[in-house]
């Protein structure tokens, strides 16, 4: 689900800037690396070289390849532990790979779909009838 800006910071694109730094654009659950914003595929690929990761064999180049056929897995994400994105006190976030993101996400989903239709105005029809 695409991220509701008007619930963010408008200083938000810094403040999540200064969390993938202090993660030196690492995942913080499983460790991927992560591509950095407009860093090239070269420059990545420069960057990560010596990295201890399994995916990346630089041996034989599948890191490319694993590069190329899914870099939405090397995106580098900020999520909020408590999915309040009003809450930014720094223990509060994590920078999360984008697949982390999704799965610590997960148990959330519905509750925030449900959240959302509400504030775009739309009742919940769970909370019982309305008496008349």
């Amino acid at each position: 689900m695409p991220m509701d800006r008007s619930r963010y910071p408008e200083n938000w694109e810094a403040i999540a800037i200064a969390v993938k730094e202090v993660a030196r654009w690492h995942c913080q659950h499983c460790g991927r690396p992560c591509r950095k914003p407009d860093e090239s595929l070269f420059e990545f690929v420069v960057r990560m070289e010596g990295e201890d990761w399994p995916e990346l064999d630089w041996v034989n180049h599948t890191a490319v390849s694993t590069i190329c056929d899914a870099p939405g897995r090397f995106v580098l994400t900020v999520a909020h532990l408590d999915q309040d994105p009003s809450n930014n006190d720094p223990s509060n976030l994590r920078a999360l790979c984008s697949v982390c993101h999704l799965r610590h996400d997960a148990p959330y989903r519905e509750a925030n779909r449900q959240a959302k239709r509400e504030r775009d105005g739309q009742l919940s029809l769970l909370g019982g009838a309305i008496d008349g």
